[in-house]
């Protein structure tokens, strides 16, 4: 009589199209938890997936149930397969402990319009994905492995990405969020390129205008009436830090937030919202305390660069008035101004 397979620890969830991945995933996963592939359901991998002559659906809705945790990784083939998706929705609500994985080209959009309001790591970031090993292990109160072998399966594993990545099953339709980041940035190029064409004709205009005069005099009064004053140069030079932040961060909304937060406003984030998944993941906002972390780098970086835009208000005392000829926001202290001078 054939002996019964005990229930998995882990179900991995995947595309059978990323099978090079799959395998050194199932590796790293095995390594890093100090398990066995034997804990680790894998419909794609032999000996680990379902049973010979058993109803394949059937297996796999078993083992997503007898599963203490699923971990999906969720690729441009794996968006594209309805059984994959049809697995993940299953997965998602028989298991508490889900982990999903995102992988490039594949973006946190893509993982959210899937899955709202989990927070999932890309598998190429090696420190986010180290922690969400630790995660997982905690999770299942595995007994951690010795350091050295944990690190020695993510240095392999991000040593094998570059040629994982080239091998993945090739997306054959774009995800809507996808198309619709392209547009967004499209037209933020779009916008780019109009304002330098606009810097352009000023310039031709200042060539045109210092080729009409001969008088040093004059020409110093063209040249002035032309560029930049000091406070604007170092007002742009302080607000690209900031703006620079953005993405690093989650974008505008998350940045706004943090803004808000260095101003001594409330700033309360909607933790369901896909926007502050990137913040949670870099340790600059804690979902338990609903709190910002003010020794976090990037709170760090923020709060040194407002710090300049205030510092060039002080030195230039014409600067708010100035500002306000032109009707833009004229107070460090308002968050209009924040949102006018990074199109927040």
């Amino acid at each position: 009589m054939p002996k019964k397979r005990s229930s998995p620890l882990i179900f991995l969830s995947h595309s059978v199209a990323d099978i090079r991945l799959v395998e050194a995933f199932e590796t790293l996963l095995a390594k890093a938890l100090n398990i066995t592939s034997e804990s680790i359901f894998c419909s794609s991998l032999e000996g680990q997936g379902a049973t010979k002559g058993t109803n394949f659906v059937d297996a796999i809705k078993d083992k997503a149930v007898e599963a203490k945790a699923i971990v999906a990784l969720i690729s441009p083939a794996y968006m594209e397969s309805p059984f994959c998706l049809a697995e993940l929705g299953a997965s998602w609500v028989l298991n508490t402990h889900r982990f999903p994985i995102v992988v490039p080209p594949n973006t946190f959009e893509v993982m959210q319009a899937t899955l709202l309001g989990v927070v999932g790591v890309r598998i190429d970031q090696a420190e986010a994905l180290s922690q969400l090993l630790e995660d997982i292990g905690e999770a299942l109160s595995l007994p951690a492995p010795k350091a050295g072998v944990r690190a020695r399966a993510m240095r392999d594993f991000s040593k094998a990405w570059p040629e994982l990545e080239d091998s993945l099953g090739k997306a054959k339709r774009v995800d809507a969020s996808t198309h619709d980041k392209a547009l967004a940035d499209l037209k933020t190029s779009r916008e780019a390129w109009e304002a330098s064409e606009q810097e352009l004709e000023v310039a031709k205009a200042h060539i045109e205008a210092l080729k009409n005069t001969k008088d040093a005099t004059q020409v110093a009064e063209v040249s002035k009436a032309f560029e930049d004053t000091d406070w604007e140069t170092e007002l742009d030079s302080a607000i690209s830090e900031i703006s620079g932040l953005a993405s690093e961060v989650g974008g505008g909304q998350v940045l706004r937030h943090m803004i808000l937060e260095l101003l001594g406003k409330p700033s309360h984030p909607d933790l369901n919202d896909e926007y502050i998944g990137r913040a949670i993941e870099i340790d600059v906002f804690d979902p338990d305390s609903k709190t910002w972390n003010h020794l976090s780098d990037e709170m760090k970086a923020l709060s040194k660069a407002m710090e300049k835009v205030q510092a060039v208000f002080d030195e230039y005392e014409d600067m708010a008035s100035e500002l306000k000829r032109q009707g833009k926001r004229n107070k460090a202290d308002d968050i209009r101004f924040w949102e006018q001078q990074l199109r927040l």
